[in-house]
């Protein structure tokens, strides 16, 4: 087997066998439902990755490969038509360029092949691109009506493995947790983001495999069937960690995400990573976001940081959108300061992932298409405040 380019990158990371140094020689970066030979490094968050299954890449991104051409006579995309295809081909139209330009090259035979290939070449290449541009305005068009809610349409872009689509990652840089192995006994389950004693579990979290290894998952007792990926369990909000155990006898390792709800909307591509925000109510200006070049539904999380205290109210192009609240489980209670959790969490990526799992104040928004500049507002205090914000697109195949 041949690595992929790329992969001796990843192998300059060392590891102790025996008490030897060794290269790394297999990615935990790959899920189950990723193929290995995608391996590369992603051209917008400059992380390794690899693209699901059926995925090909280019330029740094996972693409779907172009579809196969429908039988004639529609085009579609850049298949071109049978009939425009034999006419770009045949001697016909060979004949008419040499016919046409033979008293510009009396002397050179040669470069006047050269000079009539490269124009059947450019004439190719000219189709095509019209293609492309109609393929593209058709697209646009798709997209601005109405979706479907057919879930047979719904699914027809998802994961090829029916893997449930997620809220975020709560581990920073989406780095997994090792899972040491148990043999026949079990073990407790680490918790996500920082070890705490007596955690519990905010909302609905998944538990994903994401490297070889088995694992199964145990919650008071009562083995945690997974999800048809065969990769996925989910851990109910309000479980106590303590009640979580796992077994696996070679170890392996497990990310953890937030299940999809009202709350918690589904999302795809990353847009924005974890970034600073702050006000400046010197010159009246709350916190806010420029988001006018996305031509695409949003999903905005936000979290406080540091001590967390404050409550922000989030406003689309000045339309109240919703507000930031404690942990889940309690219920309406949530959005009051008297019931926050204030804890310092520290700040940046694993601060802010600390204050969503760890009992901190957050909120995750869907902001329309069409929204140019996002608020964050702290109507109570006349002191300027910091939170940290990320941007992801949301799920196509979520129901939230």
């Amino acid at each position: 087997m041949s690595w992929p380019r790329g992969i001796c990158s990843l192998c300059q990371i060392a590891q102790e066998v025996n008490g030897v140094w060794k290269c790394v020689k297999h990615s935990d970066i790959c899920s189950p439902s990723e193929d290995f030979d995608t391996f590369h490094r992603d051209g917008d968050t400059g992380k390794w990755a690899c693209c699901l299954k059926g995925f090909q890449v280019r330029n740094g991104r996972c693409v779907q490969p172009p579809p196969k051409c429908p039988p004639p006579p529609a085009p579609t995309g850049l298949c071109k038509s049978s009939v425009c295809a034999k006419a770009i081909q045949s001697s016909k139209m060979e004949s008419h360029l040499r016919q046409a330009f033979a008293e510009c090259f009396p002397h050179d035979e040669l470069h006047f092949d050269s000079f009539v290939q490269y124009q059947l070449n450019s004439l190719d290449m000219s189709i095509n691109l019209f293609e492309k541009i109609y393929q593209d305005e058709q697209r646009v068009l798709r997209g601005r009506q109405p979706q479907s809610s057919s879930p047979a349409e719904e699914w027809s872009n998802c994961s090829p493995d029916k893997s449930p689509c997620k809220w975020l990652s709560l581990e920073n840089n989406s780095n997994p947790k090792r899972l040491a192995p148990t043999g026949h006994e079990k073990m407790t389950l680490p918790n996500p983001t920082k070890q705490l004693s007596h955690y519990v579990y905010p909302f609905d979290t998944w538990v994903t495999k994401v490297a070889e290894g088995d694992l199964t998952l145990y919650i008071n007792g009562k083995k945690v069937m997974p999800h048809s990926s065969g990769v996925d369990f989910l851990i109910p909000a309000g479980t106590v960690a303590d009640d979580v155990l796992y077994k696996s006898q070679s170890g392996t390792m497990i990310l953890f995400y937030g299940s999809c709800s009202s709350d918690r909307p589904c999302v795809g591509r990353e847009l924005v990573p974890w970034t600073r925000g702050v006000s400046d109510k010197r010159f009246g200006q709350e916190g806010e976001i420029d988001v006018e070049h996305y031509d695409t539904d949003l999903v905005l999380t936000i979290a406080d940081t540091e001590n967390t205290s404050e409550k922000y109210t989030v406003y689309a192009d000045g339309k109240e959108i919703g507000s930031t609240h404690g942990r889940l489980t309690l219920g309406k209670d949530k959005y009051k300061r008297d019931h926050t959790n204030r804890v310092n969490v520290g700040s940046g990526a694993a601060g802010a992932l600390r204050s969503i799992a760890n009992d901190g104040v957050w909120g995750s928004f869907k902001i329309p298409r069409g929204t140019r500049k996002i608020t964050i507002s702290d109507e109570d205090s006349d002191y300027d405040f910091a939170f940290e914000y990320r941007l992801d697109e949301p799920c196509a195949c979520g129901r939230y």
